[in-house]
């Protein structure tokens, strides 16, 4: 293929700017990349390797989907956006899964590899591992839910690489990531996939932010017989990241990426490279100037003008969530842990049976009592 033609092929300078990756999910050939190998902070599509790790487990017979999660002090304690459950609070691995994927609840998404693996640690260990065992080169998790740390990391690629396993492993919990909202009580919950319910044939998967990592996505969609996954990372706001998806997948549909077979390879077969050192985007994204421009609305009530995205069409089936209702088996990893005692326990020692003290019975004014014979046995002090 000669360079002009690659040329173009090439993105956009907007589009170059940050990692992005577009792959036919079908075939698993990469129809446009830039950067998709660069190491990048995943914010919370870092759930997307919780939620994994979290469905082989109960594959596994782990645990069920209506055991256990039990809010701990550390996971109340995580920073929004979250649930703002009390310590204590008991809800399903079912329910946890719905608001870890949806709403991307840093508290339960804590809990939530409590219940699994017993302890943060541990938890993370398992996310490393299926990693490592998924080929995500430029990945390494330190947390469940995405909060910032220099040490968490991945790609474009492997986020898509990722997000294609579950849904090739796992398609019968594909609605939790198609599902636009939650319903709990009288309030509606939105996900911040803005494409959910504004791009036709859009059917998941996560995003996230932090201000290191600024605006990412990964959006998956379908439309005859196609079927897409747009990654973008680091964009400037929950708008941009989702016209640069939708711009992305509507290129594809049509056919405007269709690249030959060897210019970006194939997402299922082709080794990853590894990648840069992901960059830090807090100084563009997180001052007050960047704040104050930045529109980034609610879920449900975003107005988006663009001409890759329609006028929202709300679902009026939002997925319902309750606290309570257990009825599985507690994981055996999270027994463990609460059996273990977190402090010094007091140990008491051998307690003497009696020592002997000579008495006179006629100083202690008793009776005669055969055996005594001058001894008395006396009890002497227990250490507590």
């Amino acid at each position: 293929m000669g360079l002009c033609a690659a040329l173009l092929l090439m993105p956009t300078n907007s589009m170059a700017a940050n990692p992005h990756i577009l792959v036919d999910l079908n075939t698993g050939k990469i129809l446009s990349e830039s950067g998709a190998n660069n190491r990048w902070h995943p914010a919370s599509l870092t759930k997307l390797m919780t939620a994994y790790v979290t469905f082989r487990a109960i594959a596994k017979g782990e645990l069920e989907n209506g055991s256990p999660v039990i809010i701990s002090k550390l996971a109340a304690r995580q920073p929004p956006g979250k649930m703002g459950y009390k310590a204590g609070t008991r809800i399903r691995i079912d329910t946890a899964l719905k608001i870890t994927v949806v709403k991307s609840a840093n508290d339960v998404s804590a809990a939530l590899a409590e219940a699994v693996a017993g302890n943060m640690k541990s938890f993370v260990a398992r996310m490393n591992k299926e990693a490592g065992r998924l080929g995500l080169i430029n990945t390494h998790f330190t947390n469940s839910n995405g909060l910032h740390s220099k040490n968490q990391y991945s790609s474009a690629r492997d986020m898509a690489l990722l997000s294609a396993q579950i849904l090739r492993e796992f398609p019968q919990y594909a609605y939790l990531f198609s599902s636009p909202s939650l319903k709990y009580g009288k309030k509606t919950y939105y996900s911040y996939n803005l494409l959910l319910e504004r791009f036709a044939g859009a059917n998941g998967m996560k995003t996230g932010f932090v201000c290191a990592s600024g605006y990412n996505m990964v959006a998956t969609a379908k439309r005859g017989g196609k079927f897409l996954l747009a990654a973008v990372m680091g964009r400037s706001s929950q708008t941009e990241r989702a016209v640069a998806a939708a711009k992305l997948l509507t290129e594809g549909f049509d056919g405007k990426l269709s690249a030959p077979a060897n210019l970006y390879g194939n997402l299922y077969t082709d080794r990853a490279s590894k990648g840069r050192k992901a960059k830090n985007m807090r100084s563009t994204l997180c001052t007050p100037q960047a704040r104050k421009k930045r529109y980034d609305p609610a879920g449900g009530k975003a107005i988006i003008k663009s001409a890759y995205l329609t006028k929202q069409i709300k679902n009026s089936h939002p997925l319902a969530i309750h606290i309570g209702g257990i009825d599985g088996k507690t994981s055996s990893a999270y027994l463990s842990r609460k059996s273990q005692f977190a402090g010094k326990i007091p140990i008491p020692t051998k307690r003497p049976r009696f020592q002997l003290v000579k008495v006179e019975s006629k100083e202690l004014h008793l009776p005669p009592i055969d055996g005594l014979r001058g001894t008395l046995p006396i009890p002497v002090f227990r250490p507590g």
